[in-house]
């Protein structure tokens, strides 16, 4: 004889209990005090005008002068219809920056104000006291603050990319030669008496347009030599003494060229290099109209971030009436910097309002060698066409073979030179579990040693 199993009766049991549980009446617990709720209350309304976002956080509780590009909510005119519209909304333009920048000096009168933007950008560049700048990050037409950014030249890239990227002469033979196509190059400048544009070629010739140094009158006035049948137009934002010296914007964008000069350094070169792969006589496109905008220094390899944006202006609006309708087709830009994001890059926002006018962008990548998933900025704006480095079959990997073991030094030109030979046994910080040199050595332990450490920042 077989005992009743007791599960189901357990179980029913537990059901029971639940349902009894279920129904017992809850009696509510009374309010629990919060003794901190006093602290998390609001003065007064947050509102977005007094919101930290719209300074950029690296300009939060920075202190001296600030060198920052303001955007104003009013719309470019490169985001309005173009005519009767765009005229009325640069009007509105004008009036907003009028006042903004009223309200900004009774802030700041120290405020030196460098350059107006109303049709990439709706922006005001202007350099001030950093302590000022959460004050005016408040006023209630300013939409965002952000640092001025200078950015670098891309490397030269040869004339062997022509062929290489399929720009053949049976190409150009069938039409593809860029007839009526204005293309504006964002650059050193382009040397604009060079006979791949169909220019004299002569030392004489660039001498008579540049100067013999980059402080001649020469290379700030037009003389009567520019534009020319291929290079149609273009200005210079940077002149030829920054960063070492202000900003000096002048009508006459050609490069510095080494070769013309017989006095003074000279940086340039590279706008009128990358002028003849898109548009000299063997360029990509032999018949395009080139447009030289000078946005990179004469004496070095850096581009001014006020130039660049001045520059973006210029090639929608050449003739400066707050109207499209002259704009470029086309911007190439060499230069950038090896990481960025488009939200938040002036020039990269800049780029994408162009896109509406039908303007194209073509912008560096970045010259940082193959590293995956990421680009530099202006590139990285979401209508640029971003351009790789390109591998051409020249290049070439070189082993290297060390023969010697002989390690010679050398001085820097601000070091003082040895009278004397200095020789000794080497030994490596690390070996002594010092590599750094943060702390003493034992006294004694370095005598007629040489002592090698790592370069590096002591906590």
């Amino acid at each position: 004889m077989h005992s009743m199993p007791k599960r189901p009766l357990i179980t029913l049991a537990v059901s029971l209990l639940l349902t009894i549980t279920l129904v017992t009446p809850i009696t509510a617990q009374p309010p629990r005090p919060i003794p901190k709720l006093d602290a998390l209350r609001l003065d007064e309304p947050v509102t977005l005008d007094q919101a930290p976002i719209k300074l950029s956080p690296s300009l939060i509780n920075v202190t001296g002068r600030q060198s920052v590009v303001i955007r104003l909510s009013e719309n470019p005119t490169a985001r309005i219809p173009q005519g009767a519209a765009q005229a009325a909304q640069l009007n509105r333009i004008s009036q907003q920056q009028e006042r903004v920048l009223a309200r900004l000096r009774a802030i700041d009168p120290t405020l030196i104000e460098l350059a107006r933007l109303r049709v990439a950008l709706n922006a005001v560049i202007v350099e001030v006291d950093g302590a000022a700048l959460s004050a005016l990050a408040r006023d209630i037409e300013v939409v965002r603050i952000n640092p001025v950014v200078d950015y670098e030249r891309a490397d030269q890239p040869p004339m062997e990319t022509v062929p290489y990227i399929g720009a053949t002469p049976e190409v150009q033979v069938a039409g593809y030669r860029g007839k009526d196509v204005r293309v504006a190059v964002l650059d050193s400048g382009i040397d604009y008496t060079h006979a791949a544009f169909g220019g004299p070629g002569t030392l004489e010739a660039y001498q008579a347009a540049y100067g013999t140094s980059p402080s001649d009158s020469r290379n700030t006035t037009l003389d009567g030599l520019f534009p020319t049948d291929r290079v149609k137009g273009g200005y210079d934002f940077v002149g030829e003494m920054w960063p070492n010296g202000p900003l000096m914007p002048d009508p006459d964008p050609i490069d510095c060229g080494v070769s013309g000069l017989s006095s003074g350094t000279c940086a340039g070169g590279h706008g009128t290099h990358v002028a003849d792969i898109i548009g000299g006589q063997q360029g990509v496109a032999p018949e395009v109209d080139l447009f030289a905008v000078k946005v990179c220094s004469a004496v070095s390899s850096s581009c001014s971030g006020v130039a660049i944006l001045q520059g973006l202006n210029w090639v929608a609006d050449p003739n400066g009436d707050g109207v499209t309708d002259d704009h470029m087709h086309i911007v190439n830009m060499s230069l950038g910097a090896s990481y960025g994001q488009n939200y938040d890059d002036d020039a990269a926002i800049a780029v994408d309002n162009l896109q509406p006018l039908g303007i194209l962008v073509v912008a560096s990548a970045g010259n940082s060698s193959d590293r995956p998933y990421i680009t530099g900025t202006p590139a990285g704006a979401r209508t640029a066409l971003s351009v790789a480095q390109t591998a051409v079959p020249s290049d070439s990997s070189y082993p290297i073979t060390v023969l010697s073991t002989t390690v010679y030094g050398v001085a820097q030109p601000w070091a003082p030179i040895p009278s004397t030979a200095v020789s000794g046994t080497l030994i490596y910080g690390a070996a002594l579990g010092n590599a750094l040199g943060c702390t003493a050595y034992p006294p004694g332990s370095l005598t007629g040693q040489i002592l090698l450490v790592d370069r590096g920042t002591c906590a």
